[in-house]
């Protein structure tokens, strides 16, 4: 059996874990929410700091019981059973990549044609084959571009906002109020402020190469969460000095409306090429996380098994790869033909944002029954004060759905398009497991899980790593038991 290769440090699982937060359409919701809401769009940007904090706590304690590269799918196996994995993951993430991978890339083409003139249509696939050929040659080639993309892009942010607050620039200051909205307004942006965070999960996909993920995930979650927080309220602090606010709100690249505000036409030009950095760095985590994902949910038997089909020479899920790819293709020969420009960017981050929320709730549920079901279970890392953070993260998710858009008519619209969503796999999930005669909602047994980790996966190290090894070789010495695997 080919094994996915264990060869990632902490520096590459933070890159991942913010590489998707860094993103194209993740700035476009920054720079939105400062100029609709001026400096107090800070106040959600930090709530939903503790939102995601919370949510990443629960992804930590499970990423810490069950390393393997399903994630949250593998994480509901024992919890919920098998038609709530294939929800978790496919409305979760193969929604996302569908909604906002093509997005990100058009984001991209557009900032290069601002630039080059070259058609933005044309290099945005030629940037998808580029990110394709980077992560079907293997993980640690991954790795070598997303580390240096990463710190160079947050970097860069960092500076322009320090600039910008500090007045180290030669551009006039402009009098913009503190609030630019009515507070509630504000309040209802808590959509647009998670959208600053939300992917920082995207690490745990890579706990089959990760050394140590139980250690690595988490530490790298966290500290990615937080300093997103300080550099994008540096940047936003920094372009509501200089920016014409209302100008921020309607441009469709507001981002690049505060850097040019704060350092005129350069920083606008730096700003651009971030922008089209973001977008790289973006498409690189979702080639790298989702077929992950696939790969796990197949070798459970929950997709089909060719999605499991790992490169002999690179080590890498080629298969769920080029389904990946294919749905970010498709989204972006749909946002070319229709000319989509801010409004449809913000509808397709809403309604993503729903689907990707349901799959947040269904992890923190995950924790609480497992904590249930096996309150002697071995974690490596566990969730303080548990279960509040569970509770309140759930309770958050609620209220960021039913609050995802400001106006009733467009949340209705959302909701309807993610309902249908979210009911169509449902629909293939039952019509799958009935074909293969699996139960729906029976939940695994949490040992037979890890041991299924283990098993495909190269050696995990440390004495966790080799308690779980001892558990597995344990298992496969024993009689079968079908019904520990029901």
């Amino acid at each position: 059996m080919v094994k996915l290769k264990r060869s990632l440090g902490f520096g590459a699982a933070y890159a991942a874990s913010t590489g998707l937060v860094v993103s194209g359409t993740a700035m476009v919701s920054l720079g939105n929410g400062f100029g609709t809401g001026g400096l107090a769009f800070a106040i959600p940007a930090f709530i939903g700091l503790i939102i995601i904090t919370m949510v990443a706590i629960s992804y930590g304690e499970l990423a810490s019981m069950l390393p393997g590269g399903g994630m949250v799918g593998e994480y509901t196996l024992p919890a919920l059973g098998r038609l709530p994995a294939i929800l978790a993951v496919l409305g979760g993430y193969l929604v996302l990549v569908s909604a906002d991978g093509g997005t990100q890339l058009l984001v991209a083409g557009d900032s290069f044609e601002g630039l080059t003139g070259f058609p933005a249509p044309l290099f945005s696939f030629i940037l998808l084959a580029i990110l394709l050929t980077l992560n079907i040659s293997g993980v640690d080639i991954f790795a070598r571009v997303q580390i240096p993309v990463v710190f160079g892009m947050m970097g860069i942010l960092a500076v322009m906002g320090l600039a910008g607050v500090f007045g180290f620039t030669s551009s006039t200051p402009v009098d913009n109020p503190f609030l630019n909205t009515d507070w509630g307004t504000l309040a209802s942006m808590g959509a647009v402020a998670i959208w600053l965070y939300i992917g920082m999960e995207f690490v745990a996909p890579l706990a089959e190469e990760v050394r140590r993920p139980w250690k690595t995930i988490p530490l790298a979650m966290i500290i990615g969460v937080s300093t997103i927080f300080v550099v994008d309220v540096l940047f936003g602090w920094g372009a509501t000095r200089y920016a014409d606010l209302a100008e921020m709100a309607a441009s469709s690249i507001p981002h690049v409306v505060g850097a040019t505000a704060i350092f005129g036409a350069t920083g606008g030009l730096i700003m651009t090429v971030v922008t089209i950095l973001a977008s790289f760095s973006t498409g690189n985590s979702y080639l790298a996380a989702i077929p992950r994902m696939l790969y796990g949910l197949a070798n459970e038997g929950l997709l089909p098994k060719w999605l499991a089909k790992v490169s002999r020479r690179s080590r890498v899920p080629w298969a769920g790869m080029l389904v990946t790819a294919g749905c970010m293709a498709s989204v972006l020969l749909y946002s070319t033909f229709t000319e989509g420009g801010i409004d449809l960017i913000l509808n397709l981050i809403s309604i993503a944002c729903v689907t990707w929320l349901f799959s947040y709730i269904i992890a923190q549920v995950d924790v609480i029954v497992l904590r249930r079901r096996y309150p002697n279970a071995r974690r490596p890392f566990k969730t303080p004060l548990y279960p509040l953070p569970q509770i309140l993260g759930i309770a958050s998710c609620v209220y960021l759905i039913v609050f995802i858009v400001p106006d009733m008519d467009q949340r209705l619209v959302v909701w309807g398009s993610a309902g249908i969503i979210l009911a169509a796999i449902a629909i293939f999930a039952l019509i799958w497991l009935k074909l293969n005669r699996l139960p729906i909602f029976t939940p695994t047994d949490l040992t037979h899980t890890q041991n299924n980790i283990v098993i495909r996966s190269e050696d995990l190290g440390g004495e966790y790593g080799e308690e779980l090894e001892q558990q597995a070789e344990a298992e496969l010495a024993a009689p079968s038991d079908p019904g520990a695997r029901a």
